[in-house]
C-alpha cells in the first residue's frame, strides 16, 4: 500500500497502522496483521475487532460520500459513472448479497460503496450488510496471514497478479447462491399466496 514497508510499520505502530490500512485499502495490511499475530507481535482478538470496525467504517464513509456528493463524484470519476447502471440494477434487486460482497469485487472496492450510497439504498440496510461483509472480509484475510505465516508474503505477491480475479469469482459464486435462495423463498411465498387465494375462492 503506497509503497510503504507495512510490516515494519505494523511492528512499530501496531493497531494504529492496521486501523488506517483498513480504512483505505485493507487487504495487504490485514494479511500482514495476521502474520504479526502468528509471530506474537499483535493480539488476535484486538486485530480482529479493529479490522472489522475500521473495515466497516471505511465503507460507511464512502457510502455517505456517495449519498451526499454522489453527482459531483461521478463527474470527477467517469469510469465510476459508467459502472453505475449495472450496480444500480444489482443493488435494487439483490441488495443484501451485493453490499456484503462489494468489497471483494475487483474494480468496485472503493467505487462500490459510493455508487450504492448514490443509489438511494436505505442507510440502515447498508450498515447492517456492510457489517456482515466486514466480518467475512476480516476473517478471510487475517486467517490467511495467521495460517500461512511467512508464506503470506509470497501470497501477497501473487494476489497482485491473479488474486483479485479469484476473489471476484468467489464473490460471483456467493452472489449466485444468495440469489438462488432469494428466488426460492420468493417462489414459496408466491405459491403460498396462490394457495390461500384458492382456499378463499373455494369457501366462497
Amino acid at each position: 500500500m503506497f509503497g510503504l514497508d507495512i510490516a515494519a510499520l505494523l511492528a512499530q505502530y501496531g493497531l494504529l497502522v492496521l486501523a488506517i490500512g483498513c480504512l483505505l485499502e485493507g487487504e495487504t495490511v490485514l494479511v500482514l496483521a495476521g502474520l504479526a499475530t502468528h509471530q506474537g507481535m499483535l493480539h488476535l482478538p484486538q486485530v480482529f475487532v479493529v479490522a472489522v470496525l475500521f473495515g466497516w467504517l471505511g465503507d460507511q464513509i464512502f457510502f455517505w460520500l456517495g449519498r451526499w456528493k454522489g453527482d459531483a463524484i461521478l463527474l470527477r470519476f467517469p469510469n465510476w459513472a459508467r459502472q453505475k447502471p449495472r450496480l444500480d440494477h444489482w443493488i435494487h434487486k439483490y441488495h443484501a448479497p451485493v453490499v456484503i460482497m462489494v468489497r471483494f469485487m475487483y474494480g468496485l472496492r472503493t467505487a462500490g460503496p459510493v455508487l450504492i450510497g448514490h443509489s438511494g439504498l436505505c442507510p440502515w440496510k447498508f450498515a447492517l450488510f456492510n457489517a456482515i461483509g466486514a466480518l467475512i472480509w476480516a476473517t478471510i484475510f487475517i486467517t490467511l496471514g495467521w495460517v500461512f505465516g511467512q508464506a503470506a508474503e509470497h501470497v501477497l505477491t501473487q494476489i497482485n497478479h491473479w488474486g483479485h480475479y479469484v476473489f471476484y469469482v468467489g464473490a460471483v459464486v456467493i452472489l449466485a447462491i444468495g440469489l438462488t435462495l432469494w428466488l426460492v423463498n420468493r417462489r414459496r411465498a408466491t405459491r403460498a399466496a396462490e394457495r390461500a387465494a384458492l382456499s378463499e375462492q373455494e369457501r366462497d
